[in-house]
């Protein structure tokens, strides 16, 4: 969760098979870089072009993350052309798992996964059921299973009702 130009924006990640490898593609060319600034110790065109392939892969995967506007919920991937708009009342039902959220929507009719960490998670769902364009339901899956990760949901929620 990362507060730009007065917007809050929920990073998300895809399948972490998909994160895995597209990290690890992403990284190579800093590692092969460095490696040419070693074998030859001189500063070439080829290390600033690896460099500057580093940094668009670096940009383009920190590029996924959700954005609530008034009415809708910008949803940006790392495809720049695969960016989607969907109205937050066209939102029937987001299943809240310990690992991702899965939202179901007229656009996402089976449903579409998006992982995310803890703590953007918790305050994306909670702004997102605070909009008053919101009429779906929000399902809390996987509850006692391993580790208690909704307790503490619950206990915060106790607490500010009090």
């Amino acid at each position: 969760m990362i507060k730009i130009f007065g917007k809050i924006r929920y990073h998300w990640q895809p399948e972490l098979t998909l994160a895995i490898i597209y990290w690890s593609l992403s990284l190579t060319p800093i590692f092969i870089s460095l490696a040419l600034l070693y074998e030859r110790a001189q500063i070439s065109t080829a290390l600033f072009v690896m460099f500057f392939l580093f940094l668009l892969l670096m940009g383009i995967g920190f590029h996924r993350y959700f954005l609530i506007k008034e009415n809708q919920l910008y949803i940006a991937s790392a495809n720049l052309f695969a960016s989607r708009k969907i109205q937050i009342k066209s939102i029937s039902k987001i299943e809240v798992t310990i690992l991702s959220i899965k939202i179901y929507s007229t656009a996402f009719p089976h449903g579409k996964v998006f992982y995310m960490r803890k703590w953007p998670k918790k305050f994306f769902i909670n702004d997102l059921v605070r909009n008053p364009h919101f009429q779906g339901s929000i399902e809390l899956t996987d509850h006692m299973i391993a580790q208690d990760y909704f307790e503490e949901y619950y206990s915060e929620k106790a607490k500010s009702v009090r």
